[in-house]
């Protein structure tokens, strides 16, 4: 079908206004600008792929950072808990509601299709361009990355998707035909870029923060393989990480560090937000959204070790907190915050029965109740702690962790196990455990697994980045999972105030296992670009 009227304008402005290039497209008439410079010249074709970066990080700076706190959230999984905000309509699969309208669901569809239609025209031309071959593959590899990441992250989420590797030009803007690509063909590409990417890092393990290296290619073409049952290349790219990159596992504590930039040795790709870095600079709200609002409750100041400022929007749920043993577990201390003090010296306590330095209990304190307990005193997440700005700041600029060494192990014990090589699956799931978890704990090490210990290890590592609501749906457990656990119905013996708490254990349906096309795209694209099924058409 024929792209009407709306979307030549919308894609006209994409092709040539994308953020990221604007500094080096001076022309005042949008028809005259030519891919002379941009694609066909080293420097060119060097800011256009720092360009990608500079789009994928965008999102996370909307007022709020609500869309992107939605995926990093885990959102409508089995061991988050989303008080408020957070495109909560999306997270509780509310049935009241079309989904195809939300705001959150638009933004996604449109970031990856722009990171799309900037890296067609970076590996077109850029392939085309009079450089040297060796200069072209350090550009053309992180392109290939980004663009199999962007239809990676669609496909998993939408399941019917456009493909297209063609630039955007004046000349088929308004020739475009729409229609829904088979899975096979959308990861044949996605197979196709990362196994490119590969072949152009070599064995450079290398990597400038905050871009895609060769640890990064491997880590997403593992991924693919998993989700495409192919176990064996699975296995296989795992173990080429973990025995010939340059990453290690170290403490719990020290990889979401205290200097907000999130550069351990853990860390394969991280988006770079630090002011004061290269390419950097993207102030968000992850403190707030993942931190209690304790200081609401009288007797309370805003502390950096409790988290400074919070909103408390998005906490772990009971059944993720009941995973971890907390005598033993080193992840339970390094990455929640469980309890408060009083610690406002200033406060007046002499008639009351709790001083200085009491831990805030429900129902002690006349303004601290069941019914707020859960937005005041519930559990933090301190992975997203900003410990570098002042407490009463409401910004912050950590970087933000999306590729970790430690998943690789999971995927690696994932990949053996389901090839039916079960010793090498409990190899490598032990060798996490072992970092993890302090000597003398119950069941440290495993002599065997099963696909629920792989599935609890994983909520335990990976939880809030981001990774569990495509974890189940690739075990294709999701709406079994999010109707025993999805949200929170009680806490420390506290009943939720609300049901909309755990309203996704009612709300979710078997076609929740996908996205809904965005309402606009599909009225951008003519309206016959089919919606997935179960949702309003």
């Amino acid at each position: 079908m024929k792209m009407n009227n709306k979307l030549l304008t919308l894609v006209t402005l994409l092709a040539f206004n994308i953020t990221g290039c604007s500094d080096y497209l001076e022309e005042t008439n949008p028809s005259e600008v030519t891919t002379e410079f941009l694609y066909t010249t080293e420097a060119g074709l060097k800011n256009a792929v720092t360009g990608l970066y500079a789009l994928e990080r965008d999102q996370v700076d909307d007022s709020e950072s609500t869309y992107f706190a939605l995926i990093q959230g885990d959102g409508g999984t089995d061991i988050d808990f989303i008080r408020a905000a957070v495109s909560s309509n999306v997270a509780r699969y509310r049935l009241d509601v079309d989904l195809a309208g939300e705001a959150a669901i638009r933004s996604w569809w449109r970031k990856w299709y722009t990171i799309i239609e900037r890296t067609n025209s970076i590996i077109t031309y850029g392939s085309a361009a009079d450089i040297p071959q060796e200069s072209k593959a350090l550009f053309l590899r992180e392109a290939y990355v980004h663009r199999a990441n962007a239809y990676f992250w669609l496909i998993r989420k939408y399941d019917n998707i456009w493909l297209n590797t063609e630039p955007t030009t004046y000349e088929n803007v308004s020739n475009r035909e729409y229609g829904v690509a088979t899975i096979e063909e959308v990861y044949d590409l996605i197979i196709s870029d990362l196994d490119l990417a590969i072949s152009y890092y070599g064995n450079d393990w290398s990597a400038i923060a905050g871009q895609f290296g060769l640890g990064a290619a491997l880590f997403l073409r593992t991924n693919v393989a998993l989700w495409q049952g192919d176990w064996a290349t699975a296995g296989d790219l795992a173990e080429r990480i973990i025995n010939e990159g340059t990453y290690a596992l170290v403490e719990p504590s020290d990889i979401f560090t205290k200097d907000g930039r999130n550069s351990s040795r853990e860390t394969i790709y991280a988006l770079q937000l630090d002011e004061f870095a290269i390419g950097g600079g993207n102030a968000h709200r992850f403190p707030l959204t993942f931190t209690t609002q304790y200081r609401k409750v009288p007797g309370m100041v805003n502390v950096a070790e409790f988290g400074g400022y919070g909103w408390g929007r998005i906490s772990p749920n009971e059944y993720l907190l009941s995973l971890y043993n907390p005598d033993f577990d080193k992840r339970w201390d390094a990455w929640f915050q469980h309890y408060y003090t009083y610690n406002d010296q200033s406060y007046d306590f002499s008639s009351l029965p709790y001083k200085l330095g009491d831990t805030l209990v429900a129902n002690q304190n006349s303004s601290l109740t069941p019914s707020n307990f859960y937005a005041n005193a519930c559990v933090s997440v301190k992975k997203y702690f900003d410990f570098q700005k002042d407490p009463e700041v409401r910004i912050s600029y950590n970087n933000v962790i999306m590729y970790r060494f430690a998943e690789v192990y999971l995927m690696a014990a994932e990949a053996f196990f389901k090839d039916g090589q079960t010793d090498k699956a409990v190899y490598y799931f032990n060798l996490l455990r072992l970092n993890r978890i302090r000597p003398g704990a119950p069941g440290r090490v495993k002599f065997t697994i099963t696909t629920n210990d792989i599935l609890e290890e994983y909520a335990r590592e990976l939880a809030f980045e981001g990774r569990r609501w495509f974890i189940l749906k690739r075990f294709g457990v999701l709406v079994d999972r999010v109707r025993l656990y999805g949200g929170q119905s009680s806490f420390r013996g506290i009943p939720s105030p609300s049901p909309d708490y755990y309203s996704a254990r009612t709300n979710i349906q078997d076609y929740h296992v996908r996205w809904p096309i965005p309402q606009s795209e599909l009225d951008a694209m003519g309206g016959i670009f089919p919606q997935n099924e179960g949702y309003v058409q």
